[in-house]
C-alpha cells in the first residue's frame, strides 16, 4: 500500500513539475500576424478608419491602432493603404442536395468560396453527413473552406406524403418530419446531436404548431430559420411564430390573396403591378420588433421580377435586417461567386448604399448563424477574418470583385 502511494505521490510530483513546460511550449506555439498601412473598412458605421494597423495572434484580433505608431509583432505584411473588410458571409447555400451528391464536388465549392472572399457560411438544406464530414475537415484544417453552419431540414407530413403515405424509407437526423403528437423535444435533440447549428422549418405547417415546434428548437438551444410562407402558415404568422430568419423575398407575395401572383404563365407586368401594392409595413414592424432578418435570395430570381425589388427595397426603408444569401449552386467556372450578384441586386435595383450591401454579407449575414459577436466586423477580440480589396468598396460594391488577400482565421489563404 505504501509503495502505491508513494508512486502516485511520484507521479503527481512529476506532472506538477512538468506543468510549467507545457504552459511555456503552449505560449511558443502563439502565432502573431502584423497587418499595417491598411484601410479598415467599418461595416456596421459605413465608414473608413484610414492608415491602420492590425495585430492578430492566432486567429483572434488582438489590437487595432494608427499604423504611425510603428508597432508590429511577428510576421509582418504592409498593405500599403488597401482596404480591408471583415470575411463576406453567405447565408444562403446549398453544399449539396438533401439526398445527397459528391462530397469531392462540396470540398470544390468550399475552396471556391473561400479563395473569393467567403469565410463562413449558413447551409439551410443538405445532406447531413455530407455537411459533418465536410465541417469536420474545414474545422481541422484538412480541406480549405469557409466555416460551415448547417440545419435540420424540417417540414410537415402533407409536404413529404400529401397524405397519401409516399414516404416509406426512414427519416434522417438532418431530414425529419413533424406532425402533431412528435416528440418534438427528442427531434431537436437528435438535429443538435448531429450537430446543427439550427432547424430549417420548410413546409406544411400551420401557425398553432409552428409556435410549438419553434418553442421546441429554441429549448434545445438551436437557431430557427425557415420560408417566409410555411404553407399554410402566412409570413406574418411565421415572424409571430419567431422564426428568426425568413428565406425569400419572392415568397412575401403571400401577404396578400392573389394566387396569380405564383403562376408561372401570369404576365410579368401583372405581377408588377400587383405586388407593387403590397403593403409591408406590419411585417416590418413585427420584424424589427422581434428582430427578425430576412434572407432575400434575390440573385435566385429566374427572371427580374420587379415587384420583388420593390418589397426588399421598403423593407429596408423600413429598418428591416436583410442579409445576403444566394440559394445558388456554385458554378467553379464562374469568376466571381453569386453573392457579389446578390449585392449589385441591393445596390441597383434594392435602393441600398456600399455600405449596406457590405452589411448585409458581413454583420447582418453573421448575426443569421449567431456569430455576430465572432465574426462580421473587424474589431479587438473577434475572428481574424478579412478580405483585401485593392479599392474602396464604399464607393463601388463591384470592387469586391478586386480582392488582393484572404484571411481566414489569422492565416493568408493560399
Amino acid at each position: 500500500m505504501k509503495y502505491i502511494v508513494h508512486k502516485l505521490f511520484s507521479i503527481v510530483f512529476l506532472w506538477l513539475l512538468a506543468l510549467p513546460a507545457a504552459f511555456a511550449q503552449q505560449k511558443q506555439e502563439a502565432v502573431y500576424l502584423t497587418l499595417k498601412n491598411v484601410n479598415i473598412v467599418d461595416v456596421e458605421k459605413g465608414k473608413l478608419d484610414t492608415g491602420m494597423t492590425i495585430l492578430i495572434k492566432n486567429d483572434r484580433i488582438t489590437a487595432i491602432f494608427p499604423a504611425k505608431k510603428n508597432k508590429t509583432r511577428g510576421k509582418v505584411i504592409d498593405l500599403q493603404h488597401r482596404f480591408i473588410i471583415p470575411g463576406l458571409v453567405d447565408s444562403h447555400v446549398h453544399l449539396s442536395s438533401i439526398g445527397g451528391s459528391s462530397i469531392e464536388r462540396s470540398y470544390q465549392y468550399l475552396d471556391y468560396l473561400l479563395r473569393h472572399g467567403i469565410t463562413a457560411i449558413r447551409d439551410p438544406a443538405a445532406n447531413g453527413v455530407i455537411l459533418q464530414k465536410v465541417q469536420q475537415d474545414v474545422n481541422l484544417g484538412i480541406k480549405p473552406g469557409p466555416a460551415i453552419y448547417y440545419a435540420a431540414f424540417m417540414a410537415g407530413d402533407w409536404y413529404y406524403n400529401r397524405d397519401m403515405n409516399i414516404r416509406k424509407e426512414p427519416y434522417h437526423p438532418w431530414e425529419q418530419c413533424l406532425k402533431p403528437g412528435v416528440n418534438l423535444d427528442s427531434a431537436m435533440k437528435v438535429a443538435k446531436n448531429f450537430g446543427a447549428t439550427g432547424v430549417k422549418l420548410y413546409h406544411s405547417f400551420d401557425a398553432a404548431f409552428l409556435k410549438e415546434i419553434v418553442s421546441a428548437a429554441k429549448r434545445n438551444h438551436l437557431l430557427v430559420w425557415g420560408h417566409a410562407m410555411m404553407y399554410p402558415a402566412r409570413p406574418l404568422e411565421v415572424v409571430k411564430a419567431g422564426v428568426e430568419v425568413i428565406s425569400h423575398a419572392s415568397m412575401l407575395s403571400a401577404l396578400i390573396n392573389d394566387p396569380k401572383m405564383n403562376y408561372r404563365k401570369v404576365p410579368q407586368a401583372y405581377k408588377d403591378s400587383v405586388g407593387a401594392s403590397i403593403d409591408v409595413r406590419e411585417l416590418a414592424e413585427e420584424m424589427k420588433k422581434r428582430n427578425v432578418i430576412l434572407d432575400a435570395t434575390l440573385s435566385v430570381l429566374e427572371v427580374k421580377e420587379q415587384w420583388i425589388f420593390e418589397i426588399v427595397k421598403k423593407l429596408h426603408r423600413l429598418g428591416v435586417k436583410i442579409s445576403a444569401g444566394t440559394d445558388k449552386i456554385t458554378v467553379l467556372s464562374n469568376p466571381y461567386p453569386h453573392l457579389l450578384d446578390e449585392l449589385n441586386y441591393f445596390v441597383n435595383d434594392c435602393g441600398f448604399s456600399p455600405a449596406d450591401a457590405l452589411a448585409a454579407a458581413t454583420i447582418i449575414a453573421a448575426e443569421t448563424i449567431g456569430q455576430e459577436q465572432n465574426i462580421g466586423s473587424i474589431k479587438v477580440g473577434k475572428k481574424a477574418d478579412f478580405v483585401v480589396i485593392k479599392d474602396n468598396p464604399l464607393n463601388d460594391i463591384n470592387r469586391l470583385k478586386d480582392q488582393y488577400m484572404v484571411i481566414k482565421h489569422g492565416k493568408v489563404v493560399e
